[in-house]
């Protein structure tokens, strides 16, 4: 970091300082986006016309229940590119230019790494895949402890709307729809989660608590909680610490950007050639195939490639 850890009784107020102004950016890009994707979802959908009354009912249920709507992929898919864009984005500009006055340029303080980190982040992403299938499939299976049912049942209920979200949002019937999801769910959910997370969170941590690890693991926490996918909290919590450790020890957020891009559009890619009967593989059925042993030579070979990038960034 070109700034020094800020020490002493000042950092818990300045950290729920900077916090505080974070959350109110986010929430206000978040009622923004919001806003507009309704107005595309609306202009998109062609819903009829009607009275208020019933015109709101039918914007709510048409976002608990978007699969019942012929053409929700892309009404949804709007609508997540604007909340995406206004929350991620527009929150961690609007914070960085307002409350520390620098911009978004300054999150990569050092030009970028070598073809070769980049090459060794996206084999760290593929090897990694048998390791972080079984982590899934283990995480499925926690049950919590007796006194905890209204939990639970909020957390599977969460889960159960996420994954019918995931589902419609996976359905491609057009190379377009394939696309559109590209641009969509790989590429500007990689820029702003990004960006937040690890280029703004992650950095404010760090600076304020004055380690690293703390700042990565805390940031990576509250990324994969964010996403209410309780039932995946730990494997998105490694893969959110996987990027944090690339920004941390390269030191500019288009390495994470691109590593989590790849991620992305590696599971709807493996889905499209799925649906196109070019594949036979089912990447919702992967997990079910993942033995312990593969497991175990999945995390030797991403430590071996953790450790490449480890020893560049030390001669660096």
């Amino acid at each position: 970091m070109e700034e020094n850890y800020i020490s002493g009784p000042a950092r818990w107020f300045g950290l729920f300082s900077k916090l505080l102004s974070l959350f109110g950016f986010f929430l206000l890009g978040s009622f923004l986006g919001q806003f507009l994707g309704l107005v595309a979802v609306v202009l998109i959908m062609e819903f009829p016309s009607t009275n208020v009354a019933e015109f709101q009912k039918l914007i709510l249920d048409f976002m608990a229940n978007p699969e019942k709507y012929h053409g929700a992929f892309k009404g949804m898919m709007a609508l997540q590119w604007f909340v995406s864009l206004f929350t991620f984005v527009g929150g961690s500009w609007a914070y960085l230019r307002f409350i520390e006055k620098r911009s978004l340029y300054e999150l990569s303080p050092i030009d970028a790494p070598s073809w070769r980190i980049f090459s060794w982040a996206i084999i760290s992403l593929l090897v990694s895949i048998p390791m972080m299938e079984y982590i899934i499939q283990w995480n499925q299976s926690i049950v919590l402890p007796a006194g905890y049912e209204e939990v639970e049942a909020w957390m599977r209920s969460s889960e159960d709307n996420m994954a019918r979200l995931t589902k419609l949002l996976l359905h491609f019937e057009t190379p377009l729809d394939f696309m559109t999801a590209i641009a969509v769910i790989a590429g500007m959910a990689a820029i702003g989660e990004e960006l937040f997370f690890r280029g703004v969170l992650q950095n404010l941590f760090e600076r304020y608590l004055g380690n690293v690890h703390v700042a990565v693991w805390l940031s990576a926490a509250i990324f994969s909680f964010i996403h209410f996918q309780f039932y995946g909290f730990l494997p998105r919590m490694l893969l959110g610490a996987f990027f944090g450790y690339l920004y941390i020890w390269f030191r500019n957020i288009w390495l994470p950007i691109l590593a989590h891009f790849f991620n992305n559009a590696w599971t709807l890619a493996l889905s499209y050639l799925h649906q196109e009967k070019l594949i036979d593989l089912d990447p919702e059925q992967v997990g079910d195939m993942i033995p312990w042993w593969s497991a175990a030579v999945s995390l030797l070979f991403l430590i071996y490639y953790i450790r490449l990038m480890y020893q560049q960034r030390e001669e660096l």
